[in-house]
């Protein structure tokens, strides 16, 4: 459990290898002796597998104690958060610009106007080639000021010139805050569900996408973010109401100009992995298995660089390969990912949110059932199962406790089996919005699970069967038994044949020619 007093503990044992030699660098710059506690405590924190309040006060008594511990901690807090922030600039092209920004100030502030409009120019070329809006606006401000309280003289025509060289006009600018808007409430939207919205969040929707289809300079716009919110926001509203089709080319589009644009990745990689994350779910629902690979194999990719960033783009790739991999039945190289990733998911696990871990474990989950690996299965699904938090996914997790059963059923440990069912049956009588083929489901392995006469059990799986085929207009049924195939466990049970052979032998006949 997280507390506010182990925050400092937690933040230190955050720190890469560089950030850790960074700080200390500084540190020992100050000349101050009595900064050597600090670098004591804060290497004693490093160490630290689990925070120990008490025992840092018996090594460092008395320098440090129960009277001054809050004090020491809050003061080495604040050191390292310092050498956080001036280590993470260095390489960011945003803070150079801000800091920038602080230094025109300062010059003007000193009467060294020149100097101060001389700055102020580059920087002004340099937060455009950036499209960093938000900076613009300071150093218009601060033009403003140089003019208003120095004696600066230049031709109007020229300064006339440089404000009149914008990246998009004013009115642009205001409908890219609309559409930047826009696209934060649809991945709310996104988070909440991708497919089983009722009707009022599904009006909300199309009413967004009948919005956003009205502002079709979204697909010539001189500004890079103006392109990227227009498409992301109509490409996710497209996924969401399951025009799948349609919204993949909107995606591709949005990659395309990305590849065109490689310079925004080093500071904004976040929505670039999104924009992948995206891909990869439209992609493999149109069984283009071919693109979303290439994609994410991608030299582009490799200008990935931050810590944070990099563990998110490798899990969100896990998840693409790992569906495609399950889907076109090459097991072996699942078998190689799954190896990787349970290894690789300890480190990046502590840096992505709630819902990408209950991803990677819904998938990680998914990749043991099929490699017939239950207790680690059991595992993975228990834990994605932990993570989901209320209003989030819900489509997600009726599937998680599916499987859930599923695996516990397939363990064959009528205790496991039985603890199981009562959760599962709990969770969806308290959501009260089963759908008809979450119902079939959960009563067929209940029923089947003690029926021990054979054909009675393969009687039980095929008017399951029966019940899906009747629902295969449903929407929700369609992207549900896209993350995992759930009908075609059931034929493989009547088959007699393990899921992954039913699979391997789908696989086959597909690729044979009609």
């Amino acid at each position: 459990m997280r507390t506010s007093s182990d925050f400092l503990w937690r933040l230190v044992r955050s720190m890469s290898t560089a950030e850790k030699l960074y700080f200390k660098r500084n540190l020992a710059h100050t000349g101050d002796k009595g900064q050597s506690i600090y670098k004591k405590l804060f290497d004693a924190l490093a160490r630290q597998t689990k925070y120990d309040e008490e025992s840092l006060l018996k090594k460092f008594s008395p320098a440090i104690n129960a009277k001054n511990i809050s004090f020491t901690k809050h003061y080495l807090q604040k050191q390292i958060s310092n050498a956080l922030v001036q280590h993470d600039s260095r390489n960011s092209e945003a803070q150079q610009i801000f800091n920038q920004v602080q230094l025109i100030r300062i010059y003007r502030q000193k009467g060294m106007t020149e100097e101060a409009h001389a700055l102020w120019k580059r920087s002004v070329k340099q937060a455009r080639e950036h499209e960093s809006f938000g900076l613009l606006g300071l150093l218009k401000n601060e033009f403003e000021k140089i003019v208003l309280f120095s004696n600066l003289h230049t031709r109007y025509d020229d300064m006339h010139d440089i404000f009149r060289k914008r990246v998009i006009t004013y009115e642009e600018y205001s409908r890219l805050m609309t559409l930047r808007d826009m696209y934060t409430e649809t991945i709310l939207l996104k988070r909440s569900a991708h497919f089983d919205f009722d009707e009022r969040m599904r009006n909300k929707i199309i009413e967004m996408l009948d919005e956003i289809n009205l502002i079709e300079e979204g697909k010539y716009g001189n500004s890079f973010w103006f392109r990227h919110y227009y498409h992301m926001t109509k490409g996710t509203l497209l996924y969401l109401l399951n025009h799948i089709a349609e919204s993949l080319p909107v995606f591709l589009e949005c990659w395309d100009d990305w590849k065109n644009n490689p310079q925004f990745i080093a500071e904004d990689g976040e929505f670039y992995i999104e924009l992948l994350y995206m891909i990869n779910y439209a992609g493999i629902l149109q069984h283009n298995y071919a693109l979303v690979e290439s994609i994410f194999n991608d030299e582009l990719n490799d200008l990935i660089g931050e810590e944070s960033q990099r563990a998110n783009f490798e899990v969100v790739k896990f998840l693409a390969l790992n569906k495609i991999f399950n889907k076109t039945a090459n097991y072996k190289k699942v078998e190689q990912l799954m190896a990787t990733m349970k290894e690789g998911i300890k480190l990046w696990e502590p840096v992505i949110n709630d819902d990408l871990n209950t991803t990677i474990h819904g998938s990680l989950g998914i990749g043991c059932f099929v490699l017939e690996q239950y207790s680690e299965a059991l595992t993975h699904l228990k834990k994605a199962s932990r993570l989901l938090r209320v209003g989030t996914r819900q489509d997600l997790a009726a599937t998680i406790y599916i499987l859930l059963l599923l695996t516990t059923y397939s363990m064959n440990n009528s205790k496991l089996f039985d603890a199981q069912y009562r959760e599962t049956y709990a969770w969806f009588y308290k959501h009260k919005n089963k759908h008809v083929y979450e119902s079939a489901l959960v009563k067929c392995l209940h029923r089947s699970f003690y029926i021990q006469d054979t054909k009675e059990k393969l009687a039980e799986y095929k008017a399951t069967l029966d019940i899906l085929a009747s629902q295969r207009e449903d929407t929700v049924q369609q992207q549900t038994f896209n993350i995992f195939n759930f009908e075609g466990w059931l034929i493989s049970r009547i088959q007699r044949t393990s899921y992954r052979q039913y699979v391997e032998r789908k696989v086959k006949q597909e690729a044979q020619p009609a």
